[in-house]
């Protein structure tokens, strides 16, 4: 038998994980592999495309137990004596928004999809064009997932709208957010663009206030982050886009240390991407961006103790704004050793008089 050919390979926008389609002369199959960094948290993904050779009437147990892959049983699959094989010029791969799942076309149809939510379950689930009946609660017909094409046809909106450079979406948004931003915090002083130069476009605006300076970013809420839509299911567009803000006392702090924990926030504008996770209330992130005796940064929009921030909508979904707040090693370790000791900390912090802008206090 020969080897599979790499008919096409395309990494995420991030490089995190990799779609990769595969074929050899029995069948072709769509993977999506974690980068070797991820390797430990995450496994291969398979999807099932189409036989090329007639199908077997039972499981294909003689080429799982030579490792290959194997084709699909001829009462599941709409071609029981084959196909032709794919052409490696009419593939294409279309990532979801978030960056964790992703669905292979062919002649600008979709023919496989794996959704990133199955990143994060421990039974593999995908969706197949030629599938015609569910196989083990694994593989799906994909001609039978309303939602999911309704999902396809969403995310590819959505990419279509930012490829078009002279319609790029980021100057409305900008305009959006410095909008809200300014109507409570003033002018912006500085603005710093936080993106690296990569897409998305994201920036940190500063603002002074009655002796207070504060970063809030734009254009992080752009992607909605992974995990959140395994998590959440149907309440996922309350919780899978958000914003940061720092605030911080200048009388408490001198400008070094202001700049450095803003330089901190900057870099976990991307963190979700980067790191296939997600951000939320009452997340911890430990940071050496800090004033001497704290840890980490907790998230929080509790903490807030303003008037509120009206922040423009994002595809529809509701951005949160999660204020970064210090804390300390040990509040980080109480926050760790037990389920949701996150918020049972905000709730102590709460209690204890501490809100979002950053004072010193006994540590």
């Amino acid at each position: 038998m020969n080897k599979p050919e790499i008919l096409l390979e395309q990494p995420n926008n991030r490089g995190t994980l990799i779609a990769v389609v595969e074929q050899d002369e029995r069948t072709a199959y769509f993977y999506i592999y974690p980068a070797e960094q991820f390797s430990d948290r995450y496994g291969m993904r398979a999807c099932w495309l189409r036989n090329l050779q007639p199908a077997p009437k039972e499981r294909d147990y003689p080429a799982m137990e030579k490792g290959t892959a194997p084709m699909l049983e001829a009462p599941y699959c709409n071609h029981p004596l084959g196909r032709e094989p794919l052409e490696a010029e009419h593939l294409s791969i279309m990532w979801s928004e978030e960056d964790d799942g992703a669905a292979v076309f062919y002649q600008n149809e979709p023919i496989g999809v794996i959704p990133g939510w199955s990143l994060s379950t421990e039974q593999l689930i995908c969706y197949a064009l030629d599938c015609t009946a569910p196989v083990d609660n694994i593989l799906f017909p994909l001609k039978d997932a309303d939602a999911l094409h309704e999902r396809l046809q969403k995310t590819s909106l959505f990419w279509d709208k930012w490829s078009e450079e002279n319609n790029n979406p980021w100057s409305a948004i900008q305009q959006q957010f410095l909008q809200s931003y300014e109507a409570q915090f003033g002018r912006v002083l500085q603005y710093y663009a936080i993106d690296q130069e990569q897409w998305p476009p994201m920036a940190l605006a500063m603002f002074g206030k009655d002796d207070i300076v504060y970063f809030l970013s734009l254009g992080v809420s752009i992607r909605p982050m992974p995990w959140v839509e395994f998590l959440y299911n149907d309440q996922a567009p309350g919780f899978r886009r958000m914003e940061l803000g720092l605030a911080v006392s200048k009388k408490d702090f001198t400008e070094p240390e202001i700049m450095s924990m803003a330089q901190a926030l900057s870099g976990m504008a991307d963190s979700p991407w980067r790191n296939l996770s997600w951000l939320g209330e009452g997340h911890t992130i430990s940071s050496s961006g800090l004033p001497k005796g704290y840890d980490s940064f907790i998230l929080s929009s509790a903490l807030y103790s303003g008037p509120e921030i009206v922040l423009p909508a994002m595809e529809g979904d509701r951005i949160n704004l999660y204020w970064a707040v210090p804390i300390t090693l040990q509040e980080r370790e109480s926050a760790h050793s037990k389920p949701n000791g996150g918020y049972d900390l905000l709730e102590k912090m709460i209690a204890d008089g501490i809100t979002h802008i950053i004072q010193k206090r006994k540590t």
